[in-house]
């Protein structure tokens, strides 16, 4: 068979069948397609140019929403909330948002695995537009918690869901370059908004409030973007509009050596507790946690951070540009050199450990030396590059469409919580150097390492139990490939034992 079938629908499937067999097994039958080189690298390009602009693109509009309250905090939204300059208000309407996200994980985890992929997703983001563009309206402590809350809520599905386009979409050995292109969207939305908040900030004369024009332009920005992408973005490959069925049945192909396919939509209750008896899904929580609590205090109190070097309100919204730089030039540099070195630890660890210095720097330097602080400030943006590529060894390494959607959840569960504790290490009582905040943020970013180190462990003992077990101690582990349609059937990474553990 060379072509998907043209009148192939993922309705088509029933329980019986879908519990084994992954639509791309249906859609192509058990024959391998067969294509050239040629075809495979014009199939490549063409998703480059449709699936990857639309990840971006969206990413970098979610991690704009989301940071909105950063650049909005010098532009009196305090001020003219009547929020408590000497509690801890605005770290609770910062730390909400990821209540909102967390409540709304598990969800949204069995939601990804049962309805459309795409049609979903940029369902919510048309949410999140309308609930962002509310803040404008929000005028007390009260309201800001519930648009924050439910912001959240609807931001909650966008990054378990681009680690699912990329794992149905891409080879294992193109995913690290793909998840950190869309990732490093957020040093590009620092780089926009920032210059963007500091010519707004000294906009004067205006009936609205600079923050009150900032969330209407971001919500109908989004909502615009949502409305393009219901119509647009693909489900999966059978379903996307910019290739023809050649192309569709090729782009299906490409994926066999990924030993999964491109999902079914029945919930398999033996996959969810495989998830939770896999070591590698509690490390991967814990690193999550750990990465995220100082993401938290970084995103939500850049701004004052800056200031509390010695800068004004306005400097501190332009000098957060060169960190949106830094995590650019991280997540591509360490996304390339995972992918051509088939490693993910290793770079990981290394990106994890830039941060931690920056981290050590903030609290040794003295305020008299501005330059070096921000320095240090700047270094704590390439921790980024550490996550993503912890996204791209979940979607390599675990197997099995429920399994995948699980163990993602439940990391994207530990970002979260790690996101609302972070601005709690950040009192106010701390101003207006922030000394304990700045030394959390060391001591966190050096845990993480720790914890991609016993990853990369786990899955070289792995790996070497496998190989004695086929009498192949000298195997290649990234080289393994499945045998027949094992590949379409939703196995899970422990039921292929041909499977090998990418470190």
């Amino acid at each position: 068979m060379t072509a998907a079938k043209e009148d192939f629908k993922l309705n088509d499937l029933d329980e019986s069948n879908a519990i084994t067999n992954d639509p791309a097994l249906l859609a192509l039958g058990h024959e391998p397609v067969e294509y050239s080189p040629e075809e495979g690298r014009s199939v490549l390009r063409k998703i480059d140019l449709h699936l990857l602009p639309m990840l971006m693109w969206v990413y970098m509009i979610q991690f704009a929403d989301k940071t909105s309250l950063n650049y909005a905090s010098v532009m009196g939204i305090r001020e003219d909330t009547h929020l408590d300059s000497n509690s801890d208000e605005y770290s609770w309407i910062s730390s909400i948002f990821y209540a909102g996200y967390i409540a709304w994980e598990f969800p949204t985890t069995y939601l990804l695995r049962r309805l459309p992929l795409g049609k979903y997703t940029s369902s919510f983001i048309v949410a999140w537009g309308v609930i962002l563009a509310c803040h404008a309206a929000a005028n007390n402590y009260a309201s800001l918690l519930a648009l924050r809350f439910l912001l959240g809520v609807f931001e909650s599905t966008i990054t378990p869901a681009f680690v699912l386009f990329v794992s149905i979409w891409y080879k294992r050995g193109e995913q690290a370059k793909r998840v950190n292109a869309w990732l490093c969207c957020n040093g590009i939305g620092t780089l926009i908004m920032a210059p963007f908040a500091y010519g707004l900030s000294a906009a004067t004369g205006a009936e609205l409030a600079t923050w009150h024009i900032l969330f209407l332009i971001l919500g109908a920005l989004t909502v615009v973007t949502g409305a393009f992408l219901v119509y647009y973005m693909p489900d999966n490959q059978l379903s996307a509009r910019f290739l023809d069925v050649r192309e569709k049945s090729i782009a299906v192909e490409r994926i066999r050596e990924n030993f999964q396919g491109i999902g079914n939509r029945v919930w398999s209750w033996s996959q969810f507790r495989e998830a939770f008896t896999d070591p590698r899904t509690y490390l991967y929580v814990l690193f999550s946690l750990l990465m995220n609590i100082p993401n938290g205090g970084y995103t939500t109190f850049g701004s004052i951070i800056i200031k509390s070097f010695g800068f004004d309100n306005r400097l501190a919204l332009l000098l957060q540009m060169p960190g949106g730089f830094v995590d650019i030039v991280c997540k591509l540099g360490f996304g390339a050199l995972s992918d051509w070195m088939s490693d993910r630890t290793f770079p990981a660890i290394c990106a994890i450990l830039i941060p931690m210095v920056g981290g050590i720097m903030m609290i040794t330097i003295p305020l008299s030396a501005p330059g070096g602080l921000l320095v240090g400030y700047y270094l704590i943006s390439c921790a980024g590059a550490s996550w993503g590529l912890v996204m791209v060894m979940i979607s390599n390494n675990t197997v099995g469409y429920t399994k995948k959607v699980t163990v993602n959840g439940l990391q994207i569960l530990a970002y979260g919580a790690g996101n609302w504790i972070g601005p709690q290490i950040f009192q106010s009582k701390d101003a207006p150097d922030y000394f304990p905040g700045k030394l959390n943020m060391a001591i966190m970013y050096g845990a993480a390492a720790c914890t991609l180190l016993a990853i990369r462990i786990v899955n070289i003992i792995e790996n070497k139990k496998r190989d004695k077990a086929q009498g192949q101690e000298n195997a290649d582990t990234s080289a393994g490939a499945p045998k027949g349609d094992g590949a379409f059937l939703d196995l899970t990474d422990g039921q292929q034992k041909d499977f090998r553990y990418i470190l």
